[in-house]
């Protein structure tokens, strides 16, 4: 096997997880840099669709899994963000590999989607079932300008993994 031609997906996969590790830094520590009133942006989750958009599932998925139990070490949760950031990234991935075109408007869609399933699973786990208070006045508060604030960042996103992809790209991904 001749591993010269993996070599630009290697350094593709290696940017991808430093990138992931300071979007995690940027995003879990008590700056104020991803912060707007009180709206936070989840950062990871725009940086993982787009990523899972350009890469196969295995591979989204396992980046998906290791962004998330980087988000659950500093938030203190059992593994959800976890859990759910690696199926969102493999349930993107398997979009796009075999129904959806990759673009912008689908990196808009798809990112969108997760940030709103990734809210609601969150809300109804640990709000409703936990019996944490008024949904309705958190959603408004919190959630719907995070969500807001969170989707600006998809673009961004989209145009920053679509560059690294282009210039790591192997010769059977052409």
């Amino acid at each position: 096997m001749n591993y010269d031609n993996n070599r630009p997906k290697i350094k593709r996969r290696i940017i991808f997880a430093i990138a992931i590790i300071v979007t995690a830094i940027i995003q879990n520590t008590g700056t104020r840099v991803n912060a707007v009133f009180d709206a936070h942006a989840f950062l990871l989750i725009p940086l993982l669709i787009s990523i899972s958009m350009f890469e196969r599932e295995i591979v989204s998925a396992l980046l998906g899994a290791f962004a998330g139990l980087l988000w659950d070490l500093s938030a203190g949760i059992d593994g959800y963000n976890g859990l759910v950031l690696m199926l969102l990234c493999a349930v993107c991935s398997i979009l796009i590999n075999r129904l959806m075109q990759n673009n912008i408007i689908t990196a808009i869609v798809l990112g969108l989607s997760a940030v709103v399933i990734y809210i609601v699973l969150y809300i109804m786990i640990y709000i409703v079932l936990d019996g944490g208070g008024y949904p309705l006045s958190q959603v408004l508060r919190f959630y719907l300008p995070s969500f807001i604030f969170t989707s600006l960042f998809i673009p961004i996103y989209y145009f920053l993994v679509k560059t690294v992809f282009e210039s790591n790209r192997t010769v059977e991904e052409y």
